[in-house]
This record gives structure tokens, sequence and C-alpha cells, in this order.
């Protein structure tokens, strides 16, 4: 069963509330969502916060996990963006980051900048003193070539 309550583009704040229960494999699931909400800060600056808690009640136990997301947009014009995702999860302790630049140099061809890294937030870790589990740099050039 789900229950979904959407508010309009319109709104300052916007975005959609879904309360859902069902199976589970072979239990059961309980979730809330808190998604596709957009804050424009400015005309060219944008949050879209999301949150999800869910409680999963299974033969070998119960466990509630949490997932927590922000995007930032930020246009510096209509050919060239900056995106970035900041996203807790609870049930693996990682803190991820996603960063990236887009720019078209020229219609059709493209340039992106992608930075990636998830860190550990375990306090108990052993080795806490670096929780850095992976990381990522990206650059990728497309030209579009034309007769």
């Amino acid at each position: 069963m789900r229950l979904t309550y959407a508010l309009g583009p319109q709104r300052l704040l916007n975005g959609r509330v879904e309360v859902a229960t069902g199976g589970y494999f072979d239990g059961d699931i309980t979730s809330v969502d808190l998604s596709r909400g957009r804050v424009d800060l400015l005309p060219q600056l944008a949050v879209e916060p999301s949150l999800s808690f869910n409680w999963i009640d299974l033969p070998g136990g119960s466990l509630r996990t949490d997932l927590v997301r922000a995007r930032v947009n930020y246009t510096f014009t209509p050919r060239m963006f900056f995106s970035g995702l900041l996203q807790y999860n609870s049930a693996s302790r990682t803190l991820g980051t996603n960063l990236r630049l887009r720019w078209e140099y020229s219609p059709g061809s493209e340039l992106f900048v992608v930075y990636t890294e998830e860190q550990d937030t375990d306090p108990l870790r052993p080795d806490r003193y670096d929780g850095l589990r992976d990381r990522g740099f990206v650059i990728k050039l497309t030209r579009l070539f034309r007769n």
C-alpha cells in the first residue's frame, strides 16, 4: 500500500511525501520518503533535498535504514552548470559526495569534470583516521563533428 501527496511546482518549497508499507522478501517494510523537492534560492541556484526512512522487519531481525540527500545546482550560463550531490546512508554509515561541472563549449560538444568520494563515518571503525572508501576524478571531452 502506498500513499503519496505532492506539493505543486509553483510553490517555493515543493516535492512529494510518500508513505508505503508492504511485503519485503520474507518480511515487511514501511518507508517514508520526502523527495523531488526543490528550493530556488536564487534564479541560478537551487537545492533539492531528499529524505528516506525505512523500517524493515525480517524473520532474522529488524533494522532501520535512513538515506539523506541534498543536490545543489548552480547555472553559470545556459550552457554551463555545476551540480553537487551529498548523500548519507545510515546502513553503511557512509557519506558520499559527487561534484560535476558540465560545459557545452560548442553546440553538441561538451566537457565534463567529475569528482566522486565516499567516506566511512563509523566512529567505531578501527582505522578511523582514514575513512576514505573510494575516490574518483574523471574528465570527459566530447566533440561533435559535422559535414
